[in-house]
């Protein structure tokens, strides 16, 4: 027999009992429907949680810490550089926060100030590799004479007006002119304004102040505030590591401070690594452990609430399976019944010189092809169901956010068209994803198990006498 003459023949016996075929793809179809959906939960689940810690933090980030009782372990720039020769590591900086007492001013006679506890000395070449964005400006090159800063893209507000007394003498971000009824503008305007830091004098035994430290500050970048990658990029300023200590080192020297090394550190306090993805973060992470400092990421956090996800989704795809197993039970009655009604059939077969190998082809066929149906309409169906979840979870987010629904008159047809809308778009939690991997794994398993079912049923059609066939009637 020729493969069209299996297929063609296949398809006629799956045609000649259109009831049963149907009633046995029913049952794949719920097997698939159980197992895809509930497994796309638990896929949405890992996302939401993923996303959940992305808001966090940035999940690619390393921070190290020098915390090491060894003294042989430093955090200096020559450990910095041995730790961004790494494989997979992207960039590596110090977070450097000097201890100095300034200020920022700004206006004439510099009426605008504001507190500098928040400045942090990096690698001005890391600063993008970072991932940090720019509203204006650029980054630093490390390469500029003048002290340039790249401030947080809300560190205006914390500048005051010295000319009035406390508790007046700020705005405050999204506070509210009564007058114009207009969000107020601080008082500064990091973009084009000018800036001097000076630092607090310190009095000598005496009660006389020491000199001050001062720097003509150029403002070349406001940071975009994002708080997953840090406060800086809201309420600090960052600078080039080397101007910031060299600031401090001044500050130090002028106002007579002896170095703190009573706890025997030495190197930077802290670090911050980026890494290439989040796979290869436990990786790089380990490897910084080795060399003797102590380490924190967003991965252990993940990898706990990954298991967890993982150990739902299996007891999810099992209730799911449950369905399969019945379905595949179902797809063995089926094609057991087939041969006892063409026991003829398959004696003619024998008697004509069938191969063996033919015979046993058609019934897998039959079986192969009822699990394929089934899978693709369980696939469809999924989708819908999927689409129909998320919708539902759209709508129900709309009443928790504070809608009176009842005053609304219940939810209306307008806000289903809404909650598809959103969800269409891609927009809005999902409690139902289906990944296009999902799909595959559900058609090939779908397939599989009416192979599988099939395999008993084609292996007893074989072993049928050939005269005792011819005889039944």
């Amino acid at each position: 027999m020729r493969i069209s003459d299996i297929i063609f023949m296949c398809l006629g016996n799956l045609k000649k009992s259109k009831i049963r075929t149907a009633l046995t793809v029913i049952g794949v179809v719920v097997g698939t429907c159980a197992i895809m959906v509930m497994i796309s939960l638990g896929v949405a689940m890992k996302v939401s949680m993923d996303n959940m810690l992305a808001s966090m933090g940035d999940l690619t980030v390393i921070e190290v810490y020098n915390w090491s009782n060894t003294q042989d372990v430093v955090l200096d720039d020559q450990t910095m550089k041995s730790i961004q020769e790494m494989d997979g590591v992207v960039a590596a900086t110090p977070f450097y926060s000097p201890q100095i007492d300034a200020q920022l001013y700004s206006g004439r006679n510099d009426r605008y100030a504001s507190y500098l506890y928040n400045l942090v000395g990096v690698y001005p070449e890391a600063m993008e590799q970072f991932g940090y964005q720019l509203k204006s400006g650029s980054f630093p090159t490390g390469k500029e004479k003048e002290f340039v800063l790249v401030a947080g893209g809300d560190a205006a507000y914390n500048f005051r007006d010295t000319k009035k007394r406390d508790g007046f003498n700020m705005i405050y971000q999204g506070e509210i002119d009564p007058v114009t009824g207009q969000e107020k503008e601080p008082y500064v305007n990091l973009e084009e304004d000018e800036f001097i830091l000076k630092t607090t004098p310190i009095e000598d035994d005496n009660g006389d102040e020491g000199p001050v430290v001062e720097r003509e500050v150029k403002m070349v970048g406001v940071l975009v505030p994002d708080w997953s990658k840090g406060y800086e990029t809201s309420q600090g300023y960052f600078a080039s590591i080397e101007q910031v200590k060299k600031l401090e080192e001044e500050y130090r020297k002028v106002n007579k401070i002896k170095s703190d090394n009573s706890n025997g550190q030495k190197g930077y306090n802290n670090a911050k690594v980026k890494v290439e993805s989040m796979e290869l973060v436990p990786q790089v992470e380990k490897a910084i452990q080795e060399l003797g400092f102590e380490t924190y990421s967003m991965e252990s956090t993940r990898q706990n609430m990954q298991q967890e996800a993982q150990r739902q989704q299996m007891m999810l795809g099992g209730l799911g399976g449950i369905s399969l197993f019945v379905a595949a039970i179902g797809i063995a009655n089926t094609m057991v019944m087939s041969i006892y009604e063409r026991t003829r059939e398959i004696g003619v077969m024998k008697v004509l010189g069938c191969n063996l190998g033919n015979i046993r082809s058609v019934f897998l066929l039959e079986a192969g092809c009822i699990g394929f149906m089934g899978g693709v309409i369980g696939v469809i169906l999924s989708y819908g169901i999927s689409f129909a979840m998320n919708v539902a979870s759209s709508l129900g987010l709309a009443s928790s956010s504070g809608i009176n629904m009842d005053s609304m008159g219940g939810i209306t047809w307008e806000m289903v068209k809404s909650a598809i809308q959103m969800v269409a778009s891609g927009q809005g939690e999902k409690i139902s994803i289906v990944p296009l991997w999902l799909v595959a794994v559900a058609l090939v398993f779908a397939t599989m198990i009416g192979l599988i079912s099939g395999f008993y049923p084609a292996n007893r059609a074989v072993k049928i006498s050939a005269l005792e066939a011819i005889k039944h009637e």
